[in-house]
């Protein structure tokens, strides 16, 4: 997948250190205007049984891992998280996560919990990744 967005692991890391430690600080000010239980964040997650190629080992040492080598489907959840309650929304799909399961998802599972500002459950919190490539 790194190969196709012309990326490998290298880059990744050093995108991931050149973070801006500002604008993080920005959002993390604007987000704290709202009491923590306003918040209702919603995160995804996806689980396949790739074979990774590389690893990390030791200096000096080689990488090694003697496992058959399987691939098989993948699974995508995204769950809605509450303070004091846990996980309130959840839904597990095979595959990965297309924009119309998750407006399915948002309309039929999330929404409902939600009620007006102002009140529990009232800001809804979205992990996005903004890719600069």
């Amino acid at each position: 997948m790194l190969e196709c967005a012309g990326l490998n692991v290298k880059h990744v890391q050093k995108m991931a250190a050149e973070w801006d430690p500002f604008l993080h600080a920005d959002f993390i000010c604007h987000r704290s205007q709202y009491p923590p239980n306003y918040l209702l964040p919603i995160d995804e997650v996806s689980k396949d049984d790739h074979t990774y190629l590389w690893g990390r080992a030791p200096v000096g040492e080689w990488v090694e891992q003697h496992d058959p080598f399987v691939q098989r489907g993948r699974y995508s959840m995204i769950a809605a998280l509450a303070l004091d309650e846990g996980i309130i929304a959840l839904r597990v799909v095979e595959g990965s996560l297309r924009h119309d399961t998750f407006f399915k998802y948002l309309h039929a599972n999330v929404l409902p919990l939600m009620t007006p500002f102002s009140g529990p459950h009232s800001v809804l919190l979205l992990m996005v990744l903004h890719n600069p490539w």
